[in-house]
C-alpha cells in the first residue's frame, strides 16, 4: 500500500479546522497534514504547493482545499482506489474534464450531487478541489501561474506533454463552494493559453470552465464553448452513484454554509 499525506494552503484557520475534523472521523490511521500559509510569505498557490511537497515524503501527495469535508469512508475509499491505478497514473483526482469537453468524476457541491461515470477515467485536467500528486513522478506546480487558479490545469498538461495519465478516481467529498469566476482567473487562463493552447488546438477543457483562444481555435464564438460546470444538468442531483447518502450528507452539509 502506497504512503499518503495531506497538504492544504490555508488563509482561514477555523475552516480548515473543520475540514481537519470531518477527516478525523474517517482516517485511520490519521496521515501527516501540512498546513501552509501562502499570504504572508507573498507566494501564489504553485509556490506554496511546491514549498509543501518538498516538506513531505510520502509516495502520494494529496494537495486538497480547505473548505471541504470528508464524508464517513471516505479515507479508505480514496486510498484504495489511487492504489489501485497504475504506476503510469502521475495525478489522480475527484472531478476532470476530457479533451472533449466531458466530465468524469463524483463530488458534492452546493448545486448538488454531481456523479459524472464512468469512474475511474483517464481526463486531460482535473479540479484542484482534490489532488493526489504521485511524488516519485517528479511533477511540480509552476510558479509563473499567476494567482491563485488554473495551477493544477497545468500540472495536469505537463503530465500530457510527459507521457503520464491523470486519472479521476470514485471517492466523493463535499465542497463547500463552487470558486469564483472573476479577473484573476481570466488572468491565469489567459496565461495558461498562452503555454499550452497550441498543444491542444487552443482550446483548454477545464472543470471550471473551458477557454480558448478565439482567434485561433477556428471556433465561431467563445461564448460557445464556455460554460461552468453548473449549467451541465445531464448528471447533476443523481443518485445513480450507488451510494445514496452521497446527496443526503451533501445537502446537509452545504446547507450549513460555508462553514460547518
Amino acid at each position: 500500500m502506497p504512503t499518503f499525506a495531506l497538504l492544504t494552503l490555508v488563509n482561514d484557520r477555523a475552516q480548515f479546522a473543520a475540514c481537519q475534523a470531518s477527516l478525523r472521523a474517517a482516517a485511520e490511521p490519521w496521515p501527516e497534514w501540512l498546513s501552509v500559509e501562502p499570504n504572508p510569505r507573498g507566494w501564489n498557490a504553485a509556490q506554496g504547493l511546491n514549498h509543501g511537497i518538498e516538506q513531505l515524503a510520502a509516495d502520494w501527495i494529496v494537495c486538497v482545499h480547505q473548505d471541504v469535508l470528508f464524508p464517513a469512508g471516505f479515507w479508505p475509499r480514496f486510498t484504495a482506489a489511487v492504489a489501485a491505478l497504475g504506476r503510469d497514473v502521475a495525478v489522480a483526482g475527484l472531478v476532470g474534464c476530457e479533451q472533449n469537453g466531458r466530465y468524469r468524476g463524483h463530488i458534492v457541491d452546493p448545486n448538488g450531487h454531481c456523479f459524472w461515470a464512468p469512474l475511474p477515467c483517464d481526463v486531460l485536467a482535473l479540479d484542484e478541489v482534490l489532488l493526489a500528486v504521485r511524488r516519485d513522478a517528479g511533477l511540480r506546480f509552476d510558479p509563473g501561474v499567476p494567482g491563485f487558479h488554473c495551477y493544477g490545469a497545468d500540472l495536469c498538461f505537463e503530465a500530457a506533454r510527459l507521457g503520464l495519465r491523470v486519472t479521476a478516481i470514485d471517492a466523493p467529498i463535499v465542497h463547500l463552494s463552487t470558486g469564483r469566476i472573476d479577473a484573476s482567473y481570466e488572468r491565469a487562463a489567459q496565461w495558461l493559453l498562452a503555454k499550452w493552447g497550441p498543444r491542444f488546438g487552443h482550446v483548454l477543457p477545464m472543470p471550471a470552465l473551458v477557454v480558448q483562444d478565439e482567434a485561433k481555435s477556428g471556433w465561431f464564438r467563445r461564448t460557445a464553448i464556455r460554460w461552468r460546470r453548473r449549467q451541465d444538468r445531464r448528471a447533476r442531483n443523481t443518485n445513480d452513484c450507488g451510494d445514496p447518502a452521497c446527496a443526503a450528507r451533501a445537502l446537509g452539509a452545504t446547507r450549513a454554509g460555508a462553514r460547518p
